[in-house]
């Protein structure tokens, strides 16, 4: 009986030895490919894209130690946070040429919310199916106590929780804005764009969306000869489920 225990422990080693390296093995890749909690991106490195997808104009930019985002109509956005809902975003842009667009609640390139901080105001958009709404600051009242310079840095932060969003852009001395805009959701008329006809006029009709932007990520969106710069971005989770 001795010798038949002496002999099966190897066997029994060597089953303890295999479940012990895939338990470890699933450890490890949980790990790597889960999302964290937070996210800094200084975006002073080539490396620095490697997480987002999109298309168009998002590089580095070596004369300012930043990314320049342009020509990109569809946007791009970070890959690591999906699935987020309740979230804490905030950065330093610089605005070379018109505006810069703030994408937020991303579930893809085709649907989400996009904040367009503008030189004396906030304008809100909605990306619903390619489509898109925007709302003016006749209704919204986002608009700056001063107005946004070219070339001169400036921080955003936005909290997104629920449907609200809290919205602040300072630079080094003051607040321009610190106010609050609610997610828009439910049944929508949106305008798409389809073709061109023999005159190059863009011919249009208006669908009507069911939406609701309840999760997704973040990123930026610039067309139509806009041009900005973006660095220090910290993204945070603020419900840590």
């Amino acid at each position: 009986m001795a010798a038949y225990r002496y002999g099966s422990q190897p066997g029994i080693n060597y089953g303890i030895s295999v479940l012990l390296t895939t338990v470890l093995l699933m450890l490890t890749l949980y790990f790597h490919f889960r999302e964290k909690d937070s996210y800094y991106i200084a975006f002073d490195s080539y490396s620095d894209k490697e997480d987002w997808f999109g298309s168009g104009k998002f590089e580095l930019d070596k004369t300012n130690n930043a990314y320049l985002i342009a020509d990109t109509d569809a946007g791009f956005i970070f890959s690591k946070c999906l699935l987020w809902k309740d979230y804490k975003v905030n950065g330093k842009f610089k605005i070379q040429n018109k505006h810069l667009g703030i994408i937020l609640r991303a579930s893809n390139l085709s649907n989400y919310v996009m904040l367009q901080i503008t030189k004396n105001s906030i304008r809100p958009h909605i990306r619903a199916n390619g489509g898109w709404i925007k709302y003016e600051t006749d209704v919204t009242g986002l608009v700056f106590e001063e107005e946004i310079k070219d070339g001169r840095w400036y921080e955003f932060e936005f909290i997104v929780k629920g449907e609200d969003i809290q919205i602040k852009i300072s630079d080094a001395t003051k607040i321009l804005i610190d106010k609050r805009w609610v997610i828009v959701s439910g049944k929508v008329a949106v305008e798409v764009f389809e073709k061109q006809d023999h005159d190059r006029k863009t011919s249009t009709h208006v669908m009507d969306i069911t939406v609701s932007y309840d999760y997704g990520s973040i990123g930026f969106r610039n067309g139509h000869g806009e041009r900005a710069l973006v660095k220090n971005l910290i993204a945070e989770s603020i419900n840590k489920t």
